[in-house]
């Protein structure tokens, strides 16, 4: 870890008087063709006036943070398959690795070995301190279609993977699992279902059916919300049963008795698609980044990515009517900042004082500078912005490598509010 260079960015908004006090912290790391290649990852701080207070560099990919009760903030490595606990300074208090990712190396000195093959997407934390991740397994189903844009594929054995919800103790003890694969229907489809994203991680052959890229703790109820990416779907589920509360999606392709627990729109409801980043906002209501990816579910014709959009949404949900209204959004305008579309990654966090949104578009990748929803395309970048809650924009900055030589693509996953 070092300190220093920033990535290549520039920030065209900043109007301090207007935006939440404190720090957003938030990864940069290589996006596009770079993915996997080249080894360098931020964790980077910026503040109210637009300066950087926060800046650690490694020489791999950074992906997630969470800001600690203490003041502390804590971050994943999972390439690396590394979790630590730092100080504002950047000086590590704890750190954990993942057995799967140290098996044929020695572990960091001081570090609490987590027994998972590997971790990935969102780091979190419980109340009492324990931590709360998202790992995965795969499994060998009968029956399984060849693709998910072929109603008629051919149907066979095959590998799916599945997520597995994991709290974890402070010593590396697993405390619970919640395995995916047993609470939902693992033959529905969504475009993405069968790609092959989990291949390079350790899991050959498999299919990736779930694509969990969230996990947030409620301590209202004592439940814990997911953002399943290829099942187009928020979860929610109970901290202490397992039991599912509600699912918040396109209707399509569910079956009972899945299909009974599905929230009913009220009003002009518009579903997400390939969501990223959810969470509860301070007055209970749900907000997600909603990548948009197809607007359509298998077998409807997907919507084209020159002609797409990517929003941050925000629902509320009548867990008693078990119904859902939309009741605020950004994104799917043609006003300043609007319309801009990131096939992948992204970030959503209502703030706490001001009520101002923060929001990462994090993957926008361009072919030739056409939208695209291969995240390993030609260029990708990130677009950060701080809305009002009538829509003005207080923060706007990009992380945009397209004028280095040779260019560089680059992501950001999500953003953490850090309190001043």
């Amino acid at each position: 870890m070092s300190t220093g260079t920033l990535p290549p960015h520039r920030i065209d908004v900043c109007v301090p008087e207007r935006r939440e006090p404190g720090m957003m912290v938030f990864n940069v790391r290589p996006g596009g063709p770079d993915i996997g290649r080249n080894k360098v990852g931020w964790i980077i701080g910026v503040d109210r006036e637009g300066n950087f207070p926060l800046n650690m560099k490694f020489d791999t990919a950074a992906q997630d943070s969470c800001a600690l009760p203490n003041g502390n903030l804590m971050f994943s490595l999972t390439g690396a398959g590394q979790i630590k606990e730092v100080l504002r300074s950047g000086q590590v208090v704890r750190q954990w690795h993942v057995a799967g990712k140290w098996q044929d190396k020695k572990p960091p000195p001081n570090s609490v070995e987590i027994d998972v093959p590997l971790t990935h997407h969102r780091v979190n934390i419980f109340p009492n301190g324990n931590l709360l991740l998202l790992s995965a397994e795969m499994r060998e189903l009968p029956d399984w279609p060849e693709n998910d844009t072929d109603p008629d594929a051919p149907r066979g054995p095959a590998n799916v993977v599945g997520d597995v919800v994991l709290e974890v103790t402070p010593k590396g003890e697993i405390n619970h699992k919640w395995h995916l694969l047993d609470m939902l229907d693992p033959y529905r489809l969504c475009y993405g279902s069968c790609s092959g994203y989990w291949r390079k991680l350790g899991f050959p052959d498999s299919n990736d059916w779930c694509h969990t890229t969230a996990v947030f703790y409620d301590a209202r109820d004592d439940t814990i919300m997911l953002s399943l990416r290829t099942q187009d779907c928020i979860l929610k589920f109970s901290r202490a049963n397992g039991d599912i509360k509600w699912i918040l999606g396109d209707p399509g392709n569910w079956r009972a008795p899945w299909s009974d627990k599905l929230l009913q729109p009220v009003g002009d409801v518009e579903w997400q698609y390939h969501q990223h980043d959810c969470s509860v906002t301070p007055f209970g209501n749900i907000l997600c980044f909603d990548n948009g990816n197809h607007r359509a579910l298998p077998f409807d014709d997907p919507r084209p990515a020159e002609e797409n959009y990517s929003r941050v949404v925000e629902f509320e949900v009548d867990e008693e009517a078990m119904t859902v209204e939309q009741v605020w959004s950004f994104g799917d305008g043609d006003g300043p900042g609007e319309g801009l579309y990131g096939c992948y990654q992204g970030g959503a966090y209502r703030l706490p004082y001001t009520g101002n949104t923060f929001m990462n578009f994090g993957g926008v990748c361009t072919i030739d500078g056409v939208p695209t929803n291969d995240n390993r395309g030609g260029m990708c970048r990130a677009r950060l912005i701080e809305v009002t809650p009538t829509k003005e924009i207080v923060f706007d900055m990009w992380i945009d490598g397209s004028e280095e030589e040779p260019p560089l693509p680059l992501s950001s996953f999500r953003s953490e509010y850090v309190p001043g």
